[in-house]
C-alpha cells in the first residue's frame, strides 16, 4: 500500500512490513549506505535495464532553441544550452558526500548564477526557485543528480 502525504510535496510514506524494513537496513547497513540510498540505486538500475524511462516524474526538460527548459508543478526556469553541462556537475556536485559545506555552497550559488534560479540548501535536499514564477520546488539531492544528467541529455 502506497500513502501519499500531499501536504508535504518532497515526502511520501510507503508502508512496508516490519521484516521487509530490517532487511533494508541491513542491505544499507552492509553497503554503508543510507536506506533511500539502496532504493535509489535499485531504480536507477532498473533504468538502465530499461525497465522504466530515465526522465525524473514531473520534470519537463526540453532543448528549446539556444536553451534548456526545465519545467515541474508551477516551477520553471531556463538555462542557456552551452551552460546545460555545467549546471548539470553542480546540481550532482551539491549533493556529493565528498564535497566539502563551503565547495558545496559555492557550487548551489554558482548553479544560480548560471541558470537565473536560485539555488537554496534544504535539508537532506534542495529548493529550487523559478526566476520566471518565483514558485520554489523542493528536491532531495538523489533526485537533484537524477535531474543533473536529464538537463546533460538535454544538452547533448
Amino acid at each position: 500500500m502506497l500513502i501519499v502525504n500531499k501536504s508535504v510535496p518532497m515526502t511520501n510514506h510507503i508502508r512496508l512490513p516490519a521484516e521487509r524494513i530490517e532487511q533494508l537496513r541491513r542491505i544499507a547497513q552492509a553497503k554503508e549506505k543510507t536506506i533511500t540510498e539502496v532504493i535509489a540505486d535499485y531504480v536507477r538500475s532498473e533504468i538502465a535495464a530499461g525497465t522504466i524511462p530515465a526522465s525524473v516524474p514531473g520534470f519537463d526538460v526540453a532543448s528549446e532553441g539556444a536553451s534548456i527548459t526545465i519545467r515541474a508543478n508551477g516551477f520553471e526556469a531556463s538555462v542557456p544550452m552551452g551552460e546545460g553541462p555545467t549546471v548539470a556537475d553542480l546540481l550532482k556536485e551539491a549533493g556529493s558526500a565528498n564535497a566539502d559545506p563551503e565547495r558545496k555552497k559555492r557550487w548551489i550559488e554558482g548553479a544560480a548564477a548560471m541558470s537565473g534560479m536560485t539555488v537554496k540548501r534544504a535539508g537532506n535536499g534542495l529548493k529550487l526557485v523559478s526566476p520566471i514564477t518565483g514558485r520554489e520546488f523542493p528536491l532531495n539531492l538523489d533526485i537533484a543528480a537524477d535531474l543533473a544528467e536529464q538537463i546533460e541529455r538535454a544538452a547533448e
